[in-house]
């Protein structure tokens, strides 16, 4: 792995049994990660060349420091500057709560659908703007399709949705965190991607069925469209087999299985972000 997302949970506001504002949190949280870097076990990510082309104790991984869920902003888009002086190059807009900047797919721990209020909102429009001015990767995962549509008509840059995976159904209120084909295909029209992460669910139990739901992406989308996100460490109830980033050895014999080419391979396990890296913060 040559360089990973390191996200701040951006609604969370209880680290260390301590009450913080979300903004206060967020800055905790990636202080993690920078003292990582610090003590020189990941190398910040600040540009796409940042991310090593080899892996070894002298060239340490890369980290791109992100915040899930825009709450730590309070709405105010020159705190968008902020973060990126401290290093962030992704925000995904929302998460668990309809906040200052959007509304949400579901809330956690809820299959029941979020009603949308007006989906991204004037502030929401201004931070995805600064972030794109500024050079930092605008995610719409958790954002509700009302939300991610708006998004998609006002970008200048590929979008990315960070962790999710096709929903079978065409009605978005049936689908959870899943998303529809239309939904995908306004991300794939943006130049974007759309990452699938490895949880488990009636029809996809294992890495051959994972494997076999980006063939159908591909087909629809493109290849140049489809993207791995793990969202490791989210608590996802994950597939057979499945424990962390180093079993995903299995999903590549199984994409090789149903007849996916190197390069598709390549494409999805890193390519296609890595564009998306590149075309965003530089």
């Amino acid at each position: 792995m040559a360089a990973s997302s390191f996200s701040a949970v951006g609604d969370s506001s209880r680290p260390y049994g301590t009450s913080l504002s979300y903004y206060q949190s967020a800055k905790v949280q990636l202080k993690w990660v920078q003292d990582l870097a610090k003590s020189g076990k990941v190398k910040l990510v600040l540009k796409a060349a940042d991310v090593p082309s080899v892996i070894e104790p002298e060239f340490p991984p890369g980290a791109i420091l992100a915040i899930e869920g825009g709450d730590p902003l309070d709405g105010i888009p020159d705190r968008v500057n902020e973060f990126y002086q401290l290093g962030v190059r992704m925000i995904t807009l929302v998460h668990y709560r309809n906040n200052e900047l959007g509304d949400i797919m579901a809330k956690y721990g809820s299959w029941e659908p979020c009603l949308a209020r007006e989906g991204l909102t004037q502030v929401g429009r201004k931070v995805v703007e600064r972030m794109q001015e500024l050079g930092m990767v605008v995610d719409v995962a958790h954002a509700h399709p009302l939300t991610l549509k708006q998004v998609a008509e006002m970008t200048s840059k590929p979008l990315l949705d960070s962790h999710t995976s096709p929903c079978s159904r065409e009605d978005p209120s049936k689908c959870w965190r899943y998303r529809t084909w239309n939904d995908m295909e306004r991300v794939a029209k943006t130049g974007g991607v759309v990452c699938t992460w490895p949880i488990k669910r009636l029809a996809r139990k294992t890495f051959l069925d994972w494997a076999k739901e980006i063939l159908k992406m591909k087909r629809r989308l493109g290849m140049d469209h489809v993207g791995l996100g793990t969202d490791g460490g989210g608590g996802a109830h994950c597939l057979d087999g499945y424990r962390d980033i180093r079993d995903l050895v299995h999903l590549v014999a199984a994409m090789q299985e149903v007849g996916f080419s190197h390069e598709d391979i390549r494409s999805y396990m890193g390519g296609n972000f890595y564009r998306v890296l590149q075309h965003c913060i530089g």
